[in-house]
């Protein structure tokens, strides 16, 4: 069995409506080293 939506494009700007405003991401507070880094995060001598 499936079982689906069909819905028309998102408008962040009128489609969500919120109490109190709230940011487009989240923070994100990092408390460890990277593990792997990113291809943005190496130094750019390299």
């Amino acid at each position: 069995m499936l079982i689906g939506e069909v819905s028309t494009v998102n408008d962040d700007v009128t489609d969500n409506i919120f109490a109190d405003p709230i940011a487009r991401f989240s923070e994100i507070e990092e408390d460890e080293d990277p593990y792997r880094l990113l291809v943005s995060d190496y130094p750019t001598w390299l």
